[in-house]
């Protein structure tokens, strides 16, 4: 059957995404002017409702109590519009990231595996996987809940967004490398397309549940480290700020098991792709 995807997102300037301020706790009359621009493009009976806007980061300078309101009203904003909406499907972009107690080295993190958020980020994200299976059970509606890896790619917006492309950017720049765990750690990484493809690929398989979104396999930060300089031939200066080590494989049979796709890891490519883009201005 033909679908409508309705991306819910407060930062949105694409004119087939609805863009409202769902940080703002909004009352019903605005509910209602949201679900009348909804209706003008929904065309199809099967609708996906996304949910990917967020406050906040797993180091925000934010004010956590701030932050906490923002994404209070974010939840409760997307379950009033849903209600109204009422959407066949709901996929939401949690955080493998920051949820994941990642101190094992030999072991890669499994979706029913106990969860020790690392930051009031990957708490607030927990909390609202919690909320939202709630309302999908109550309501019958299918939820799919993507934990993702940590992200990077190159984005017109947000292109300093996340490890690799801040370092790429303190290259470019030449400012001081700020260090957030050991060169040693291990962390898994995956391409914006590829989180991409992933939602694509959960919504057209009707997916239920929870799954690890992330690539074949971690890489230590100093080979991603090594990967920036050789690419733009720049000595990064580093400014530690915490050594400590950083574990962070994750397993991804569940996703594989229901879709027989796996997403490898291309960094070198992406890497240098990332930098020409920046370079070029794009």
């Amino acid at each position: 059957s033909r679908c409508n995807y309705i991306f819910v997102s407060h930062k949105s300037s694409d004119e087939n995404e609805i863009n409202f301020n769902i940080g703002k706790l909004l009352n019903q009359d605005e509910i209602k002017e949201i679900c009348k621009e909804i209706s003008k493009k929904t065309i199809y009976k099967d609708i996906t409702c996304l949910l990917f806007s967020w406050a906040g980061g797993p180091r925000t300078n934010q004010n956590l109590e701030r932050t906490w309101i923002i994404n209070t009203n974010i939840i409760i904003n997307f379950i009033e519009i849903c209600k109204v909406i009422n959407p066949s499907n709901i996929v939401f972009l949690s955080s493998a990231g920051s949820i994941y107690p990642q101190n094992n080295k030999d072991y890669s993190y499994k979706e029913n595996d106990s969860v020790n958020p690392l930051t009031d980020y990957g708490y607030q994200k927990y909390l609202s996987e919690v909320f939202l299976s709630n309302y999908a059970n109550h309501t019958k509606i299918n939820l799919t809940i993507l934990r993702i890896s940590s992200a990077y790619g190159f984005d017109n917006r947000f292109s300093d967004q996340g490890v690799i492309n801040k370092w790429i950017y303190s290259a470019v720049n030449n400012k001081s490398l700020k260090l957030y765990n050991s060169l040693e750690s291990l962390i898994n990484f995956i391409s914006f397309d590829q989180i991409s493809d992933a939602i694509k690929i959960s919504i057209d398989k009707k997916l239920n549940g929870i799954f690890n979104i992330g690539s074949d396999r971690s890489i230590s930060l100093s080979l991603i480290l090594k990967i920036i300089q050789d690419t733009t031939k720049r000595k990064l200066d580093l400014e530690i700020i915490n050594e400590k080590d950083r574990f962070f494989n994750l397993n991804t049979q569940k996703f594989f098991s229901k879709t027989e796709k796996i997403f490898y890891l291309s960094i070198e490519k992406d890497i240098k792709t990332i930098y020409k883009k920046i370079i070029s201005g794009i």
